[in-house]
């Protein structure tokens, strides 16, 4: 596949069960900037609906839980039921936790339409491009990706502006923000502690309860508003989607060579 370049830039969201206002407050964000973006999503609710409404911006993927005590299912067959269940024409995953491995890669190739997983996680890292990975005569396309807001909360020396990390060099730059995170303008874990002390069931807390979490200064909010300034004026927002299509298109040339070599 042809390598990327410094532009190519894909924001995607995990959802893990944020309630409504986070989700909408995010996507208001996006849609008031015209940024396209993939959300990986965990559980049903009136906010996936309007998520819909905006297929020209918003594409959904599934985020499915593996871990045991999963709310989505006791097996991975079930859980992968589950999530087709909310989005059955999903094209790409990413697993929560990022739990993965050889026979779990197979039963999404087996089970599902997914055709593309963004759950290979390489933190800042340059020259990243999609990976084919052929697996019993099928493919999945891997495409991993090098920022994500909870893991850089946990960095000796966190990074919340833009201009450094697209500066990290060539190469796909795959985004990775939670609503959560986004409505707490979290820059530390604590914003996220806090309110779990006060909404034990995340999806059951309210804007007035959030309120007392939210933190001031540079964080997950201000990051994720500068990236979508920045993309809804370069529009160069990429969906998954459009990167497996990507990938797609620079395969037939070199599949035409071959069938012409025979």
């Amino acid at each position: 596949m042809n390598s990327h370049s410094e532009n190519d830039i894909a924001l995607t969201l995990d959802v893990d069960w944020a309630p409504d206002f986070m989700i909408d407050f995010a996507a208001e964000i996006l849609i008031e900037h015209g940024v396209r973006a993939t959300w990986f999503v965990t559980h049903d609710s009136p906010a996936l609906i309007r998520l819909r409404e905006h297929s020209d911006l918003f594409e959904l993927g599934i985020h499915p839980n593996f871990f045991p005590e999963s709310s989505q299912g006791t097996t991975p067959e079930a859980v992968l039921r589950h999530c087709l269940e909310l989005v059955p024409d999903a094209v790409s995953v990413r697993t929560h936790g990022l739990l993965q491995s050889t026979p779990l890669l197979a039963q999404i190739m087996d089970q599902t339409p997914v055709k593309l997983d963004c759950s290979l996680f390489v933190p800042h890292a340059a020259n990243l491009r999609p990976v084919e990975y052929q697996w019993a005569q099928r493919t999945l396309l891997r495409v991993p990706y090098f920022w994500e807001d909870d893991f850089e909360m946990e960095r000796t020396t966190p990074c919340w502006q833009l201009r450094p990390l697209l500066a990290k060099g060539p190469g796909l730059k795959v985004f990775d923000f939670h609503p959560v995170h986004v409505y707490l303008n979290s820059r530390t874990m604590a914003a996220y502690r806090s309110l779990k002390e006060r909404a034990p069931n995340l999806s059951d807390s309210t804007s007035e309860v959030a309120a007392a979490a939210i933190q001031s200064g540079a964080g997950s909010q201000t990051l994720f508003i500068e990236l979508a300034k920045y993309l809804g004026e370069t529009g160069r927002s990429l969906l998954m989607r459009d990167i497996y299509k990507q990938w797609q298109d620079s395969t037939k040339p070199s599949e035409q060579s071959r069938a012409d070599a025979k």
